[in-house]
């Protein structure tokens, strides 16, 4: 079997190279010959003013380097083994914790909005760094939110966010909520 690919690939160089020889044949008989480009007549100039002279480029003084922003030193906020009472608090109805955050949330011994609560801007930076996600905790105010929650300021929590995390209506609470009004 392996004689008639050594054969298929002999004849096929063979018909490439004829190929190529009869291209060449054919170009030098028939192929057509470089015209020359008419030379380009001469063009006439007009003397022009004599240009001012330039001034030297100055350059711009480097503007002052921001200060930099003073870094929270970040600190690893204090968890717990389990929920208090083996139920935690329903993470979700802060506004930017979904299930699977509420998860790595717990993995990381946080189960009650008075943790959250208690956060630092340190602890947030920790936090914020550990899950990768470039202030979106500052942004998303979750330790203002778990405040409100933590202090069962449920009226001022739906006030400023809404329902927050949570998929119940705006005007509804979860069961078992209480309503604290000031």
């Amino acid at each position: 079997m392996s004689h008639y690919v050594v054969e298929l690939i002999v004849w096929t160089l063979i018909a490439y190279f004829i190929g190529c020889l009869i291209g060449w044949l054919l170009k030098a008989m028939f192929g057509s010959k470089p015209v020359a480009a008419p030379a380009p007549a001469p063009v006439e100039r007009a003397e022009m003013p004599a240009a001012a002279p330039v001034k030297p480029f100055a350059e711009p003084e480097p503007a002052p380097a921001p200060e930099p922003m003073p870094m929270a030193r970040m600190e690893r906020p204090k968890g717990i083994s389990e929920a208090r009472g083996g139920k935690p608090d329903d993470l979700q109805r802060i506004s930017g914790i979904g299930p699977k955050n509420e998860k790595i949330l717990h993995t990381l011994g946080f189960f009650h909005f008075d943790q959250i609560a208690a956060w630092g801007a340190g602890e947030v930076a920790w936090v914020d760094d550990h899950l990768k996600f470039n202030g979106r905790i500052g942004r998303e105010k979750w330790v203002e939110q778990a405040t409100l929650l933590a202090a069962g300021e449920l009226d001022e929590f739906r006030r400023l966010y809404g329902s927050g995390g949570s998929k119940h209506p705006q005007g509804q609470s979860q069961p078992g909520e209480r309503t604290r009004r000031s």
